[in-house]
């Protein structure tokens, strides 16, 4: 079909506004789906030969927003027409005869513009072609006023306002539609709005797109055209000509095809795993990639390549270079060529590490005492790697499909506008947000990178992530809303605080002013101090600093006779307190969850190197806890409501095994604790029982910056994992769009 002899019925002095109607009058009964394919530098290579390749040239369309002087090589073409709305409602009907239309233009918002495509093609037929769209154009409209173009836009989606997310921009030319049509598409495909405000990599503040369960993404795209009347005699901007501006509505819901993950290593994020049998060895290895750095010209992060092949998971030593460029690289290698020749590093086994991630050490700890340790509540924060989707869209789409991800990371509150919203989060909203940091990072660590751990333990709630997040719940996503809920959380031991009430014996008319303070003060001199302060508790225990709660004015004066400085957390919680002991009851029955069926098998929980299963240890008992419902239950409520002795956690799991603790959450607060613990201990240890803990994230930090560095120390000390996501954007193209497999359960 020639879509430019169609266009010419436009001259028969139908306004625009009328066209767009008709098409949506005849969509009324059969709803529009029209499938868009991403294609640019990024996507289209692969992509446009598979598309173009499917398609004969007799069904080809090509439309062009190119200047109306230029010709174009394809025929068919059109050329520059003002109106997008007006240009769909004629290109439905090549769609509708089983034609793909393919609409060219140049994007200026990207670094280097270049020219971009969008195919469009019927939705039955991208399906039956097993196509998978980047997104639908469900919908469209045009005219004069902006709410009544919205509306009849969204009426022709057949969705409803509340359904969609409102976008509005300026679009003069065809070609700045395209544009904002491309970047519409792009956000439902990498389910961010980030694309939407600005050119793509800014502003990422925006964060993951988040939706209801089971439902689609909607984008109403609101297109702004200014009057430019005076430049145009085209009948088809007849709508221009009235001396008005003319908007345009399009409504695009979410497609099954998710967009290519972001690199985890690249220019700027350089990451380079070198194994040996010596440490001689491993020093002629960095030699080598000196002397190719300072040789090499226009070095790229694809020349890595041979670095991640040539590495040997089964050797007994390996050291991770980490850079933000080539030249930091290059300081990177030669600062580890000095510690490698270094008598510390080389004979006594320290380990060397560089606040870029560079790592290495001689004395690997290996993964036979791999141990995920779970924060506690308080340790999510504003903006938490609100990027990580990016290079993991896969593992957001799998999370959303299996729960509430939104309600889960507590988003409206962890991703506001305003930062300090997260700042005033309940301590149930805390409590949920916390799990689900600990859930998604677990699943990445364990799915992504086939991570394998051997031991689990958590810090205070923290015990309930640990149950929650390696597959020995049931349905942990029930907790949520079973949380958000719950008079414990609410109620008992925080809001206005009842069980302290009852254990204390107050009046209604009075009132509690509750505080938690963090004291670098030894465990005993507190003690001794709390019969003369009852309202005053020792809560946790941790290795050189001690937690004192509650009463305000009482911790104070008992801080002021131990004469010590504290530093208030002035968070409301009763937890691992003695008026917490009143819901012992009511916290066990919270958290006797049923368990998954295999979990309760002997070697359900295994641990691939070594057949295992997986150890939890709890801080309620020195034996690891058993695997049921009962068990699980007891041990968090004994946890939950009594005093917190970290340290002695920390001990015992070191006693059983523990020598690789990997904090699986937000933030590092744990990893650092642990670290004081185990020095404070260190003259009290032997050669085999030194550890080492790392965490996967930290606040303030690059999400996946702190994560390389995560995997860095994992790879030094011998632990086996996966480095394929690390490697395939090195050596391939975006995936194609033929998937074999087709997204379950991705709603449209």
């Amino acid at each position: 079909m020639n879509l430019a002899h169609t266009l010419a019925t436009l001259h028969s002095g139908q306004t625009e506004t009328s066209i767009a109607d008709t098409a949506m009058t005849e969509k009324l009964a059969k709803p529009l789906r029209i499938a868009v394919l991403l294609g640019d530098a990024v996507n289209l290579d692969p992509h446009s030969a598979q598309v173009l390749g499917t398609f004969a040239e007799r069904e080809r369309v090509q439309i062009c927003a190119a200047d109306a002087n230029q010709s174009t090589d394809h025929e068919p073409s059109v050329h520059e027409q003002r109106s997008l709305t007006a240009l769909l409602s004629q290109a439905t009907t090549a769609i509708e005869q089983g034609k793909l239309v393919e609409l060219k233009f140049n994007d200026g918002n990207l670094p280097q513009p270049l020219t971009q495509s969008l195919y469009l093609l019927d939705g039955l037929r991208a399906a039956k072609l097993r196509l998978h769209a980047h997104a639908f154009i469900a919908g469209f409209a045009a005219g004069n006023q902006t709410t009544g173009v919205v509306n009849a836009a969204l009426v022709a989606a057949k969705r409803s306002p509340a359904q969609t997310i409102q976008h509005q921009l300026v679009a003069n030319t065809l070609n700045g539609a395209f544009v904002a049509l491309r970047q519409g598409v792009t956000a439902l495909a990498a389910r961010t709005q980030a694309p939407l405000h600005g050119k793509e990599g800014e502003n990422n503040q925006t964060g993951y797109w988040f939706s209801d369960q089971h439902q689609a993404r909607v984008l109403c795209l609101n297109l702004v055209t200014k009057n430019l009347a005076a430049t145009t005699s085209n009948p088809a901007d007849t709508l221009l000509d009235s001396g008005q501006d003319i908007c345009q509505s399009l409504v695009l819901t979410q497609g099954t095809q998710v967009i290519a993950p972001k690199a985890l290593v690249d220019e700027n994020r350089l990451f380079v795993p070198i194994s040996a049998d010596n440490i001689d060895s491993l020093i002629a290895q960095v030699l080598q990639l000196v002397n190719t750095l300072e040789n090499g010209v226009g070095f790229h992060a694809e020349y890595l390549k041979p670095w991640f092949e040539r590495y040997d998971a089964n050797a007994p030593l390996a050291l991770v270079l980490m850079a933000a460029s080539i030249d930091d690289l290059k300081l990177e290698a030669k600062a580890m060529l000095s510690a490698l020749e270094s008598d510390a590093v080389r004979h006594h086994g320290q380990h060397f590490k560089t606040p870029a991630g560079s790592c290495f050490t001689a004395k690997p700890l290996g993964d036979a005492g791999l141990t995920f340790v779970y924060p506690g509540v308080g340790t999510v924060y504003a903006n938490m790697f609100n990027n990580l989707h990016e290079y993991f869209p896969a593992l957001y789409h799998q999370l959303e499909r299996e729960g509430d991800l939104s309600a889960m990371l507590q988003s409206p509150q962890i991703y506001a506008e305003n930062i300090k919203t997260a700042a005033s989060m309940s301590l149930s909203q805390q409590a949920i947000s916390g799990v689900g940091a600990s859930y998604l990072f677990t699943k990445l660590l364990t799915q992504v990178f086939n991570i394998k751990p051997k031991m689990a333990l958590g810090y205070s709630m923290g015990e309930a992530a640990m149950w929650a997040s390696l597959d020995v719940w049931q349905t942990p996503h029930a907790m949520i809303n079973a949380t958000e809920n719950s008079d414990i959380f609410n109620h008992a031991i925080s809001g206005e605080l009842t069980a302290v009430r009852r254990a204390w014996q107050l009046k209604d008319n009075e009132s509690i002013v509750w505080n938690s303070f963090v004291v670098r003060a030894d465990s005993k001199e507190i003690k001794a101090l709390l019969p003369e302060f009852p309202r005053a508790y020792l809560a946790i225990i941790q290795g050189d600093t001690c937690v004192i709660a509650g009463c305000e004015t009482s911790c104070k004066a008992l801080l002021a006779k131990l004469g010590k400085r504290g530093i208030a957390a002035n968070r409301v919680t009763a937890m691992h307190t003695a008026p917490a002991m009143l819901v012992h009851g009511q916290v066990q029955d919270f958290y006797t969850q049923a368990v998954k069926p295999e979990a309760l098998k002997p070697k359900a929980l295994e641990a691939a190197a070594h057949g295992s299963p997986i150890r939890f240890i709890s801080a309620a008992q020195t034996a690891p806890v058993t695997v049921d419902s009962h068990s699980i239950g007891r041990a968090i409520a004994d946890t939950f409501c009594s005093p917190l002795d970290f340290s002695a956690l920390i001990q015992n799991a070191t006693k059983q095994g523990a020598r690789l603790f990997v904090e699986v959450g937000a933030d590092r607060q744990t990893s650092t604790l642990i670290d004081k613990i185990s020095h404070a201990h260190a003259g009290q240890s032997t050669a085999n029982e030194a550890t080492a803990a790392i965490a996967c994230n930290a606040k303030g930090a690059d999400a996946i910056t702190s994560l390389l560095k995560c995997l860095a120390q994992l790879i030094s000390h011998r632990v086996p994992l996966s480095l394929a996501p690390l490697i395939q954007p090195l050596s391939a193209n975006a995936a194609p769009l033929s998937s074999a497999v087709s997204p379950k359960g991705e709603p449209q």
